[in-house]
């Protein structure tokens, strides 16, 4: 058998994905890897595709086995599939999903703080506040009022806040009102956001709010951004570390690369002196049973400036946020 690489490329290269409107392979630079085994006469591919499901890849799967075992006359073949980032996304944006067990933990809060310390760290970022039930990012950025924009092709600005772009699932629903869909309608959303914003090439960072717990958001992101990476966010409380440990093990049950925890509201200081109100050590339980690094112990603390949320990187707390940035730029590289 003397079929060499190119051969085979040229023959599988007509093959349509049905998960990006039937484009051939060829065309959509999906063949990113073809290896031959000559004794064993196997092929070994490695394909992106637009979603990497079941019902998108056995299409895949047999369109080629009847090339490369019908027409071509190997014995075997073995494929190995990747899923393509969005367009929408630059190939090389970090994307780190906030995460927490159970909701009143500040969450949302340290998702903006990070964003605003990763800025002033020199990076372009991004928010996606996917907390579809409990949307606040637009109140804590201080956006309630902005209105989305979209271009001729219907794909939406995202909200730009001091160099940040942000959209929100608060700008979906009338003011004051809860958001109620389930499913399919998620679903909707969150391909707004991954597919139809124009978001910056220039992004270093996304980060994403999601809703506490594990349910369909934690879910359905994994559909659009297989590559994500999560940080855990808790208190010292026991009750919250419990359930952030379990938050963590779903994470992971999902293929998603859990890099460290949070521990926020880690204490109350006075004069100098530290007071633990909700408890100590429960961020570092958390790590330790999660097997990954405790990031930061960002102290309870209101704001100086304007904002009732945003720290200054002039603030003491300001200045945890900064080196909670560097932590989390650092696990995410290494992980």
């Amino acid at each position: 058998m003397k079929y060499d690489i190119a051969a085979i490329k040229e023959a599988i290269a007509t093959v349509k994905d049905p998960s990006r409107t039937q484009r051939q392979l060829g065309d959509l630079d999906a063949i990113k890897h073809i290896g031959i085994d000559q004794e064993q006469e196997t092929v070994t591919l490695l394909i992106e595709v637009g979603k990497n499901q079941k019902d998108v890849t056995s299409v895949i799967t047999r369109q080629i086995a009847k090339i490369i075992k019908g027409d071509l006359g190997f014995k075997g073949m073995v494929i190995d599939y990747e899923q393509k980032r969005p367009e929408a996304l630059s190939k090389t944006v970090k994307i780190i999903g906030v995460v927490s067990g159970k909701g009143g933990v500040g969450k949302s809060s340290v998702t903006a703080n990070l964003a605003f310390a990763l800025k002033r760290l020199g990076k372009k970022v991004g928010i996606i506040d996917a907390d579809i039930y409990g949307a606040n990012m637009p109140m804590i950025l201080g956006a309630i009022k902005a209105e989305l924009r979209a271009d001729a092709n219907e794909k939406i600005y995202p909200v730009m806040i001091d160099g940040i772009e942000m959209v929100s699932t608060e700008y979906f629903v009338e003011e004051n009102r809860a958001l109620m869909w389930r499913g399919p309608m998620l679903n909707k959303v969150l391909e707004i956001f991954f597919t139809n914003t124009l978001w910056s090439q220039e992004l270093d960072y996304l980060l994403i709010d999601f809703p506490p717990g594990t349910g369909d958001v934690m879910m359905d992101v994994k559909n659009f951004v297989p590559d994500i990476k999560v940080v855990l966010v808790t208190t010292p409380h026991p009750n919250a570390s419990h359930i952030a440990i379990k938050a963590g093990f779903a994470a992971r049950s999902l293929n998603q690369d859990l890099i460290g925890v949070i521990e926020n509201m880690s204490y109350y200081e006075i004069d100098g002196v530290r007071h633990d109100i909700f408890g100590r050590g429960g961020g570092q339980i958390v790590a330790d049973k999660l097997v990954v690094p405790l990031l930061g112990e960002i102290p309870i603390a209101v704001p100086e400036g304007l904002s009732d949320t945003i720290f200054q990187e002039t603030e003491k707390t300001g200045v945890i946020y900064l080196q909670l940035a560097k932590n989390v730029m650092s696990a995410y590289d290494q992980s």
